[in-house]
């Protein structure tokens, strides 16, 4: 049951089918954000629209992995967010109904992260109806943005081992 549910998770995302996705949902499923462990969102009416908006902004999304047992899995991915390629990994609890009661998301490499708040942060804050919150987080994430690409860019490579 619970291959049934991930790939009902995947086909969802690739098609970007809301309804679809919170079909393989527990109605009160609590979702943990990448960005921050002072972010969840509960249940279907708070899940609907952060999925509307991942689904607007992720693209080339394309699976690797499906790994776990029937009450634990991880689903891992690569996308695109803008220009940044990012990989998350979804760590998802299965309930014994086979539908997902609890998911943990990881993003990475860090200026995918930051891509994923400055494109999702916006959007979020306005679906729940916090007009000035979604203009500050659109002008505050793009200095981060700016940071975080050259630093990945220029400093990083600085650090890493000698080629």
């Amino acid at each position: 049951m619970s291959i049934e549910t991930t790939e009902r998770y995947r086909r969802a995302l690739e098609t970007r089918d809301v309804d679809l996705a919170l079909s393989a949902f527990a109605p009160d499923v609590v979702v943990h954000s990448p960005l921050t462990s002072r972010v969840r969102f509960t249940g279907h009416a708070e899940l609907g629209p952060l999925l509307e908006v991942a689904y607007t902004h992720l693209r080339d999304v394309r699976f690797h992995t499906d790994t776990g047992d029937g009450e634990t899995r991880v689903v891992v991915y690569t996308a695109r967010i803008g220009d940044e390629e990012i990989e998350e990994a979804a760590v998802l609890k299965i309930g014994e109904d086979g539908l997902i009661t609890e998911v943990t998301l990881f993003v990475r490499p860090l200026p995918g992260l930051v891509a994923l708040m400055d494109a999702f942060g916006p959007d979020i804050a306005r679906r729940n109806g916090r007009t000035f919150a979604a203009r500050l987080l659109a002008v505050a994430a793009k200095p981060l943005l700016a940071m975080v690409r050259s630093g990945d860019r220029r400093a990083v490579p600085l650090a890493g081992p000698r080629g």
